[in-house]
């Protein structure tokens, strides 16, 4: 695109040259410098590479002539000043300034350019001096939002040339008529529609997709004639809406069929967006898709309902399947057909192009240099430090010309001593850690100071508190290789499951002794054996009693007969009163549908376990990750049906803390996780379940493994490296955020109660998605101090006071809106980066009628510090009293997800990325 109508400059500049032209040829031949200013150039930042900005060769014909090239003219042009990043160049062959490299605003707004053009005509030299103030305009949307959410795949080793699409499909797409498969297709993608419209695939920043396809007519294929000969309905009146859901019935967008000599009210979004159209065309295909995630395979449905023109209606429905597969490196969009504009090894996102620069670049194709000061790890960047491993911190001085650079750490518990290594004029320093020891925790910065003075700094903070899994020792280089389900302990090693002992577990129990490591004494008496696991007596033939205490003698059994006949009445009248006592007591309890009782969950635990049920020998157990007062967590290795093994993590009950408290909690979480499961996929945001043990003792339930632990402690690392980096981690920290809403809206869906939704509940996948866990257990394997005593009926409980709505304080009443008011503490959490709730005007950890005198007076828990009102105000919206005013989870996940990734900085808390 041209911009000369821009140039106010031009009247000079040709001025200027005329004058020039009439000095030689009046005689005057001697060497001359002219000097020309010229007026402010605006181009947008999104001005492609080779686009013209400014004609020269216009202003030169305007002003001495278009005949001077045939006599013996030549010009040339070279930028002098103004452009050190090579933005811009001058093409001489047509006299033209062009864009050589990508813009972007955020980085230069502005280039004040200076351009000196040489003349040489019959061996006389004239020197012209033009000056450009070039002024760059801000484009919504670029440059594209690099989104890790829907990050695709780079297919390695592949040809760019080759037939490749974004998303494959096996199964293709197919249509039903009223919940029956009418007809099956091929790969959409594969059709000539699509593939003619390949341009008109948008997949935009924020994961989602758009499409627009046309056509004069739908020709003989009879699906199409079908849907044509249906527009033209009197009932549709040239329009067909069909709504997209995914598997869980959430909302993904919409495709709608559009005849627009009958309907011709298209999207907004089509008409500002510069879309190629068929001309003349008739028949448009609308697809608005949103959140297209890549952690996994895409299945959509989207239908309604279509009048036929023989006045019934039909439920019309397609069903899409696709996996996101990604395209060769270089390369991206649907069909792989764009290129990449990424340099210097940063990544190009399949939907957009968008690049991930690396350190110490910046710009849309991260070719501009950054002067900046990184620590970078070796190996890797995982979050879990372990001590015992090896670790290397390398400095990095990027596009900096070093005078000096020193490193300085505080370790250990003296943070006071700060010891200091001066490096001096280099580019990188290293600190090297063969092997990591728990001493050398701490925070470890590198300053540098530039030739010009300026002053760079980086800051990794070192807390490794773990040995790898199956390490033990000091320094966490003894091997443990526990057998048996025993576990390695950082000082202790291997702790046995009850039953065992060893230093690998490898013996079982001596007569006389049971439980964990064999530390407990039977109290079996008349020489009866005990069960090595739980000390349970195991009585002979004619002994009888808990501790096999009782021995029957032959000629005594008329009269133990006679005994029995006489007391079984009474205890029968006596369990008969208690019966309507309990029953009284339980009809004072409120309790609302959404609430099972303990037989309706035991049965439904009797009835779909058999399904989930694992062999205890397909199961690896390594070391214990999680232990309380009444049950512990296990790190373990399943194998599973297809032959390889997956983490999970085994909960049990302690063996020598067996409750009904714990039993009834542990029956609760089996039963909720199956329910969830039913169809075996379970929900993304959902801690998955893959089998449990209930044949053998201990049980144990099994769900994935969440290698970075739980979302609070999560938060705390953030929360480190915001105050060393300055970097906050919105983008993480709000995509939390979403994810738990849309969980709880599975378990809103389904009925289910989670009654302790907080962020030491939520874990963080390896792909850093959040899952709602701990349906049952939560107070039993993480006790804490976010946890109070209660007696409950008579019953000792632990309770989450903290995080409880009013009327589960008040009535001990438990519903979807009380989880909804426990989703706005932990919101909270998110946005104060897991800082413990604090209610103003009481203790930190209130007792139930205080909490209840707090809330009744209107107290809630204060606006985090640098939070913003808008998102306080979602939080907020959680704790209204009448639980019917308050959100519903799908309306909370909209209020996040309207945030959007860019707005995400400005509206989560009000803090700058770096």
């Amino acid at each position: 695109m041209l911009y000369e109508e821009k140039m106010a400059l031009s009247a000079t500049f040709c001025a200027v040259l005329l004058w020039a032209e009439l000095l030689y040829m009046s005689g005057f031949h001697a060497y001359r410098n002219l000097f020309v200013s010229g007026e402010n150039v605006e181009i947008p930042e999104d001005l492609s590479v080779g686009s013209t900005v400014v004609q020269l060769r216009d202003f030169l014909n305007a002003s001495v002539g278009s005949a001077e090239e045939s006599n013996g003219t030549l010009w040339s042009a070279n930028i002098t000043t103004g452009d050190n990043s090579g933005r811009f160049e001058v093409c001489v062959k047509d006299l033209t300034l062009i864009v050589a490299a990508t813009l972007d605003y955020k980085l230069h707004s502005w280039y004040n350019l200076t351009m000196e053009l040489t003349n040489t005509r019959y061996k006389n030299v004239s020197y012209v001096t033009c000056t450009l103030f070039i002024v760059v305009l801000e484009v919504p949307g670029y440059p594209p939002f690099y989104n890790k959410r829907c990050e695709t795949p780079v297919l390695p080793h592949r040809k760019r040339g080759g037939n490749y699409t974004l998303f494959t499909s096996d199964d293709g797409f197919y249509a039903s008529i009223n919940g029956e498969r009418a007809a099956s297709y091929n790969d959409y993608f594969q059709y000539s529609l699509p593939r003619k419209y390949a341009s008109n695939f948008v997949l935009k920043g924020d994961c989602s997709g758009r499409f627009v396809g046309s056509a004069r007519d739908f020709g003989t294929i009879s699906d199409e004639a079908l849907i044509s000969a249906v527009l033209q309905g009197p009932h549709q009146q040239g329009r067909i809406e069909l709504k997209c859901q995914d598997q869980e019935l959430k909302s993904k967008g919409n495709i709608t069929f559009l005849d627009i000599f009958l309907d011709d009210d298209l999207p907004q979004w089509v008409l500002d967006s510069q879309f190629q159209k068929e001309e003349g065309a008739r028949f448009f295909f609308l697809l608005d898709l949103k959140t297209i995630w890549s952690t996994s395979s895409f299945w959509i449905r989207c239908g309604g309902m279509v009048h036929l023109l023989s006045g019934g209606t039909i439920l019309f429905e397609w069903t899409f399947h696709y996996n996101v597969t990604g395209c060769p490196e270089g390369r991206y969009g649907l069909y792989c057909d764009k290129d990449c504009v990424c340099k210097n090894g940063a990544r190009c996102h399949g939907f957009n192009g968008a690049c991930e620069c690396r350190p110490g670049w910046r710009g849309r194709a991260c070719d501009v240099s950054w002067p900046e000061v990184v620590i970078v790890e070796t190996p890797g960047d995982s979050v879990v430090k372990y001590i015992g491993t090896n670790l290397t911190l390398t400095c990095l001085a990027l596009h900096i010309h070093v005078a000096n650079m020193t490193l300085d750490y505080q370790t250990g518990k003296r943070h006071n001593d700060t010891k200091v290594k001066k490096e001096g004029a280099v580019q990188n320093s290293s600190i090297i850690f063969q092997p990591i020891l728990e001493s050398a925790n701490g925070r470890y910065s590198c300053m540098v100071q530039a030739e010009d003075g300026q002053l760079f700094n980086a800051t990794f903070v070192l807390n490794a508190t773990e040995c790898r899994p199956n390490y033990h020792g000091e320094v966490c280089s003894q091997v443990c290789d526990c057998q048996y389900g025993g576990t390695c302990d950082r000082w202790e090693g291997c702790l046995c499951p009850p039953g065992r002992h060893g230093d690998r577990c490898e013996y079982i129990c001596s007569p006389g002794t049971f439980g964990l490591n064999c530390s407990m004494s039977c109290s079996c008496q008349n020489n009866a054996t005990c069960d090595p696991v739980n000390g349970s007596c195991i009585c002979a033939e004619g002994q009888s009693g808990e501790f096999c205490q009782n021995v029957s003698i032959p000629h005594q059994n008329q009269v133990v007969a006679v005994v029995l006949a006489s007391v079984i009445p009474a205890i029968a009248i006596i369990c008969c009163i208690m019966t309507g006592i309990l029953v009284k007591r339980s009809s004072r309890r409120p309790r609302t549908p959404e609430q099972p009782t303990v037989d309706s969950e035991m049965t439904l635990v009797i009835e779909t376990l058999s399904s989930w049920e694992v062999e205890k020998e397909d199961i690896r157990f390594e070391h214990m990750i999680g232990e309380g007062e009444f049950g512990h967590v296990v790190r373990g290795r399943l194998r599973v049906p297809e032959g390889y093994e997956v983490l999970v993590a085994a909960k049990s009950i302690r063996s020598d803390r067996i409750t009904a408290s714990a039993v009834r909690d542990f029956r609760r979480e089996m039963s909720i996780l199956t329910r969830i499961h039913e169809d075996k996929e379970g929900h993304p945001n959902v801690v998955k379940l893959y089998g449990v043990v209930t044949k053998s003792e201990p049980q144990y339930i099994l769900v994935e493994y969440a290698s970075n632990e739980d979302l609070r402690r999560y938060l705390w690392s953030l929360r480190e490296q915001y105050k060393t980096t300055g970097n906050s981690k919105l983008l993480d920290r709000l995509g939390f955020a979403a994810d738990v809403a849309n969980g709880l809206s599975e378990l809103t869906r389904l009925k289910i109660v989670h009654r302790d939704i907080a962020a030491r509940n939520v874990v963080i996948s390896d792909r850093k998605v959040a899952k709602i866990a701990d349906f049952g257990l939560a107070r039993d394997v993480y006790v804490s101090s976010a946890y109070e005593r209660t007696n409950q009926g008579g019953e000792e409980e632990l309770l989450p006071l903290k995080w409880m709505a009013v009327e589960s304080l008040r009535d001990g009443v438990y519903t979807c809106e009380s989880d909804v008011w426990s989703y706005g503490v932990l919101l909270w959490e998110i946005a104060s980066f897991g800082e413990e709730p604090r209610y103003p005007g009481g203790p930190m950890n209130p007792d139930v009628c205080t909490l209840l005198e707090l809330l009744k007076k209107g107290v809630r828990l204060q606006q985090p510090e640098n939070c913003s009102l808008l998102v306080y105000r979602i939080i907020r919206s959680c704790w209204i009293v009448d639980p019917l005013k308050r959100p519903t989870p799908d309306e909370l996940l909209q209020k996040i997800e309207q945030l959007g990734p860019q707005r995400h900085a400005v509206h989560l808390v009000n803090h700058s990325i770096r």
